[in-house]
């Protein structure tokens, strides 16, 4: 698998460099400089009859925003490390695709949308995902027992969960973001947890859930921070144990996907620009690209670089992120006039939460993952984020 793990990940890295600059890591300050640093994640679909690998949606970020940073109308990006916002143009991408004619489409109709059988999707990271996934190369990398620094710890939100960084020896925990002690607690869990849900769940979603069968990742391949025992017992071996004996609704299982390491490095990574002496810092904005778009966006705080969130008030349609989860309910409610308009009979003054819990076979396969041992602390969105409608408008 090595030749194919490593050609997965030089196709999100060539996929990058053709982007253009806005919203990338640069050099940042006017006295000594320092060079920002992110991290890259890319879904890339393989097509087994040609052996073609195709990057289809890439994100880049180390940021995510707490509870008195987040907007109640759904026009921000709450987390935007970046296998969450790759996740979420990957979504993008998915709907585009149910409306291609079969033989360009990735989709097989069959009642259900279904991946053709020679569709498998890869997810490529340039560093191992956040959490308990990173946990044991952080331990090698920091010393056994000790912490990374910090002024002042402040309290986790959820007591049930490890925050960030504490407690490396405690293994197979959720993990709130960010990683920073001294850093304001968010409700995001890890990337490592959120990966682990996938494998659940699938990547696309509960809204297309109502659409679509699962979409499970074939394989994920990583760059830094590799550790494949450590990543296989986070993404792998967590879901397995919390779905054991439990009966999941059709379609839904525990995947398990191959993990595998890559000798591609990306530039902007914290490994390259270290190894190179460089002063470095982490990178404010984010980007997220996806096949079909005209070009790359670039985000900060979780809205398009350059505006800003009006207290108060939801954003207008032209400065939303259109991964954001008013645009991907919008972006829903469209697919679905087209292709079953039953689906949104009586939601016509529906919240999104209530839209997403229409896929009744999605919502019984993570009950069940959410009641497990593994998985009962996991962070829910408070409701009142969730409570808008089509217009952005809160929904009583």
């Amino acid at each position: 698998m090595s030749a194919l793990a490593d050609r997965i990940a030089r196709c999100v890295v060539d996929q990058y460099a053709k982007l253009p600059k806005r919203g990338k890591p640069a050099a940042k300050g006017t006295g000594p400089v320092k060079q920002e640093w992110t991290v890259l994640a890319g879904f890339v679909v393989e097509n087994t009859q040609t052996q073609a690998l195709t990057c289809v949606a890439l994100g880049t970020g180390l940021k995510c925003q707490h509870r008195q940073q987040l907007s109640a109308f759904g026009d921000s990006v709450h987390d935007s490390h970046a296998e969450i916002i790759a996740r979420r143009a990957l979504v993008v991408y998915l709907m585009g695709q149910l409306l291609e004619d079969p033989p360009q489409s990735i989709f097989a109709k069959q009642p259900t949308f279904t991946l053709h059988d020679y569709i498998r999707l890869h997810l490529y990271s340039s560093q191992c995902p956040c959490g308990d996934a990173a946990i044991e190369s952080l331990q090698g990398t920091l010393g056994q027992h000790e912490q990374p620094p910090m002024k002042r710890q402040r309290t986790t939100i959820d007591t049930s969960v490890v925050r960030g960084h504490q407690g490396f020896d405690t293994l197979g925990a959720l993990r709130l973001k960010p990683g920073r002690a001294d850093s304001i607690p968010t409700l995001s869990l890890s990337c490592s947890d959120k990966i682990a849900r996938w494998n659940a769940l699938g990547v696309q979603g509960s809204l297309l859930a109502s659409l679509i069968a699962p979409v499970y990742i074939a394989s994920m391949v990583i760059g830094d921070l590799y550790n494949h025992a450590s990543i296989d017992r986070a993404l792998n071996r967590r879901t397995a144990a919390a779905l054991a004996d439990k009966e999941l609704p059709g379609g839904y299982r525990a995947n398990v996907c191959e993990i595998h390491p890559t000798a591609v490095q990306f530039e902007r990574s914290q490994t390259a620009l270290t190894a190179a002496n460089a002063e470095i810092t982490t990178a404010d904005a984010s980007i997220y690209w996806h096949q079909g778009a005209p070009s790359s966006a670039a985000l900060v705080n979780g809205v398009k670089q350059g505006s800003k969130l009006a207290r108060g008030q939801c954003q207008k349609e032209k400065l939303r992120p259109a991964i954001c989860k008013l645009s991907l309910l919008n972006q829903f409610i469209a697919l679905s006039q087209r292709l079953r308009p039953e689906l949104l009979i009586g939601s016509e003054h529906c919240s999104y939460r209530c839209i997403k819990r229409r896929s009744q076979a999605y919502q019984q396969a993570k009950a069940l993952l959410l009641d497990s041992e593994q998985f009962a602390g996991w962070t829910r969105c408070p409701s009142e984020y969730e409570a808008f409608d089509c217009s952005g408008s809160a929904v009583s």
